[in-house]
């Protein structure tokens, strides 16, 4: 994975050969930049700040997705500029809206390179995975037939990577998340349907511990057969319409969500517990966290 070319991969080289400590920490955000935005530009960075200030610091940002529509080189080269003070290695997963422009796929892989990759830090491996629905060159989502996730490729890569892996805990980034029903109503198009199943076996029988989504545009927490599923989609784009603040636990649901513009701050123990807690943009107490979740162990 080293040798091959783009951004992504050399991140992960710096990643795997950091020195190892347990806990440690590393930080997801998603759709930072659907479109050119100077406004959600400016939350972005603020949550970058915000990143950067966390005490001990993270071993890597991943950024879930939706951070360089429609997808120039152009678009690239300005994210790029935004993270280029991150005092942390980042690495990028692809979203829908960074492939909006036909040429996209192109400037994706000279940017950054493959779209689906692995790394490992510690005793984890991360796979990072396309699961950006739609088509390349195409802003709209045909779903009349379904939301596509990760494709035959990408679950292919996806069980070869869990297989494989010497690491005995596993992580997966990736853009879009399953639909798990109505779970995301009344936005359905916010979740995959196609080869969910497929991908739910993988992650079920590999003992995937965490999935880390964006594309909802709010903070999800729930746990699905034993694995937290996450959803980070407030890094500054848009903030869901139909969820309002922070929806606590006893008013409708079991777990904390909350359309607020922040960035994930998890942790994983020396034995593969994993907690988070929300960094809401702009918030005055560094660390400071209204949602947080984990396994007990941790």
């Amino acid at each position: 994975m080293t040798d091959m070319p783009g951004r992504n991969p050399r991140m992960a080289a710096r990643i795997a050969s950091a020195p190892v400590r347990y806990p440690y920490t590393f930080v997801v955000a998603g759709d930072s930049g659907a479109w050119p935005d100077p406004t959600a530009d400016a939350i972005f960075s603020q949550l970058l700040r915000q990143i950067a200030r966390l005490d001990p610091p993270p071993v890597f940002f991943a950024n879930l997705g939706d951070f360089a529509g429609p997808g120039t080189p152009e678009r690239h080269e300005h994210y790029l500029r935004l993270v280029d003070e991150l005092p942390v290695p980042d690495v990028c997963i692809v979203g829908n809206h960074d492939l909006d422009d036909r040429g996209a796929a192109g400037a994706w892989a000279r940017v950054h390179g493959p779209r689906n990759f692995r790394f490992a830090y510690g005793h984890t491996c991360f796979v990072a995975l396309d699961a950006a629905p739609g088509d390349v060159g195409e802003l709209d989502i045909d779903a009349s037939a379904g939301v596509a996730g990760p494709d035959d490729e990408a679950l292919a890569f996806l069980a070869d990577s869990l297989e494989t892996a010497a690491e005995p805990h596993r992580i997966v980034l990736m853009h879009a998340p399953p639909r798990f029903g109505d779970r995301y109503a009344p936005h359905p198009e916010w979740g995959f349907d196609l080869r969910e199943e497929a991908f739910l076996e993988l992650v079920r029988r590999h003992d995937v511990g965490l999935v880390c989504c964006a594309h909802a545009l709010f903070f999800d927490h729930h746990v699905h057969d034993g694995t937290h599923f996450v959803i980070s989609g407030g890094g500054g784009t848009g903030l869901c319409s139909h969820v309002r603040g922070i929806c606590t636990p006893g008013e409708g649901r079991p777990e904390d969500r909350g359309a607020v513009f922040h960035a994930v701050a998890i942790t994983v123990t020396e034995a593969g517990a994993v907690s988070g807690r929300v960094l809401q943009a702009f918030d005055r107490v560094d660390g400071h966290a209204r949602i947080a979740f984990g396994d007990r162990e941790a």
